[in-house]
């Protein structure tokens, strides 16, 4: 079966994996992460450079999640929040503890060695730079050296006036306090910029030794990335990522319009309303909150028509596959067609369903504004009040 890892703590970089039944998180998950025998050689996988390489645990999301308007699910954005989290036991077998296309959440403990490192790096940078009128080593910035190092060169080239007025740049006092201290302001801003593309993980290198990011960069556009091929096998790596909401809503509104022939043909459809805004949300106990151990013995599709709750069951599964044999079908053969439509179910989920999956999600948004129309009366007495 399929499941998504979050990778570098990012909802935006869900990717999915394929495990077999005998798979088990150490051997298979765990080993992502590794730089031996992973991907952790080849690309950063933690949040920031601030936290550890591997991580200390994992977890899988139990946020019930969302339900797209053609019968999948979603992640929510608070699917990594504390409350839906449930710690996975990694010497188990994975297909004992997820769902088909659940969410597995890697959790990294702090690098304090790093974290030191870089303050003591920063702090010093910043020392260099402090007004010469208030330090006790006036002119060591980090300017001043570079400068230092072109008087020598310039001497050596035989270019005594550059040589000269460098010399008279790097005085000290040969700047005023003001522009002393709007420098060192400057500065300022300039580590707490740095700081933050680190510290959200905008700027997350494998390594800071420029001859591990060589080699890194050869194996991967060189000809011979036999040993990342075999890597990727191994770990079961799919390429595919699963969508936020936004992205889905935005690109199926797309595909709606295209489907309709444009704006105008769209409105008199009257599906503006259902582009604009697919899918339903799902509560407490529906989706990725049933019991695992109901997988095989479940229902989907009754409890939908009796009680308007979405559980999951390999009932639900058997049909989601059958509607994506039948989406291939339609594209007779054409391999690039075929191709599309699958990285699209693994990104978004179906554009295109089945009766039984369509009524399913008809019955949940039902349910839903139902339930919306209830609760309306009583918000509006709280602004009342």
């Amino acid at each position: 079966m399929e499941i998504y890892v979050r990778i570098n703590d990012d909802f935006e970089k869900d990717y999915a994996f394929q495990v077999e039944k005998e798979d088990t998180f150490e051997d298979k998950i765990l080993k992502i992460f590794s730089y031996e025998k992973g991907l952790a050689k080849f690309m950063a996988l933690r949040p920031s450079i601030f936290y550890m390489d591997q991580p200390s645990e994992l977890y899988k999301s139990t946020h019930p999640g969302f339900l797209t308007e053609n019968g999948c699910l979603l992640f929510d954005y608070e699917a990594d929040e504390e409350q839906y989290l449930e710690l996975l036991d990694t010497q188990k077998e994975i297909c004992n503890q997820l769902w088909p296309g659940q969410l597995v959440i890697p959790k990294f403990e702090k690098s304090w060695p790093t974290i030191v490192g870089y303050v003591i790096i920063m702090l010093a940078w910043l020392y260099t730079d402090v007004p010469d009128v208030i330090s006790p080593t006036p002119g060591i910035c980090l300017t001043n050296q570079v400068s230092r190092v072109f008087i020598i060169l310039t001497m050596a080239l035989n270019y005594p006036h550059i040589a000269t007025k460098l010399a008279e740049e790097i005085e000290v006092g040969s700047t005023g306090v003001v522009a002393q201290w709007i420098f060192f302001a400057l500065h300022i801003i300039k580590l707490v910029v740095i700081t933050f593309f680190f510290y959200t993980g905008t700027v997350n290198p494998i390594s800071f030794n420029p001859l591990s990011f060589y080699r890194t960069r050869s194996i991967i556009v060189g000809k011979n990335n036999k040993e990342l091929t075999d890597i990727l096998k191994s770990v079961g790596w799919i390429g595919a990522r699963r969508a936020p909401y936004d992205a889905y809503r935005d690109v199926y509104y797309n595909y709606e319009f295209e489907k309709a022939g444009g704006a105008v043909a769209a409105y008199k459809l009257g599906i503006l309303k259902k582009a604009a805004q697919p899918g339903v949300a799902l509560t407490a106990g529906e989706g990725f909150q049933t019991p695992l151990k109901e997988r095989f013995g479940g229902k989907t599709f009754a409890p939908m028509e009796e009680s308007q709750k979405f559980l999951l069951s390999e009932e639900y599964f058997v049909q989601l596959e059958k509607d994506l044999k039948e989406n291939i079908n339609k594209c007779e053969d054409d391999v690039p067609k075929i191709n599309a439509e699958i990285r699209r179910f693994r990104r978004f989920g179906l554009f295109e369903s089945s009766e039984k999956l369509t009524r399913l999600v008809q019955l949940r948004k039902e349910s839903a504004l139902k339930i919306d129309d209830e609760n309306e009366p009583s918000l509006k007495e709280k602004k009342n009040q």
